[in-house]
């Protein structure tokens, strides 16, 4: 939808900087302008109809295709004794974000989650300092994600909880103290 707004709004933009031009030149040459005005002239009045709906048209559609439309959202949902229970995916990924806080190791997380046949799967990429052990990181992670999800979902079916460290950050050397 992205390319075609943009491929519209080229044209679009083509066109307005073409009659602009024409605009400039007539003053120095008024008769370039008599030019486009002839040929509208001599389309007959039903094509000139056309013509403006049609302009008008692709300016709509270039409107329709600027508007961001609204993603459904996505729910884990799952039964209790009580009835059924829906949580946003979207306030879970925001929640599960914070883990970052928690370990000192961790320079950046961003959080994927997906609800896949009534289970969660769980997506985490970070970012991990120099010097860390990243398997036992990421043990302890896993470990917290399901603690975290059992903790404030209650029984919420887990697919599993995946991490993936995309960098090691190193640490910035210093200078060493001048004498």
């Amino acid at each position: 939808m992205k390319v075609i707004h943009f491929l519209l709004g080229l044209v679009l933009y083509m066109a307005v900087a073409v009659a602009g031009l024409a605009l400039m030149v007539s003053v120095q040459h008024p008769p370039c302008l008599h030019l486009p005005l002839e040929w509208v002239r001599g389309i007959p009045p039903w094509g000139r109809v056309l013509l403006g709906a049609g302009g008008i048209l692709y300016l709509f559609v270039f409107l329709l295709t600027g508007v961001a439309w609204r993603r459904k959202r996505s729910f884990v949902k799952f039964e209790n004794e009580d009835g059924t229970v829906s949580v946003s995916t979207q306030a879970v990924q925001e929640y599960l974000d914070g883990l970052k806080d928690e370990f000192a190791a961790v320079a950046w997380l961003k959080t994927q989650l997906r609800a896949q046949r009534g289970a969660l799967a769980v997506g985490l990429v970070l970012g991990v300092k120099e010097g860390t052990q990243i398997p036992e990181l990421c043990k302890l992670i896993q470990s917290r994600v399901r603690e975290i999800l059992h903790e404030h979902l209650g029984t919420c079916d887990l697919s599993g909880v995946a991490v993936e460290v995309n960098e090691i950050r190193s640490r910035k050397k210093t200078a060493p103290d001048s004498v």
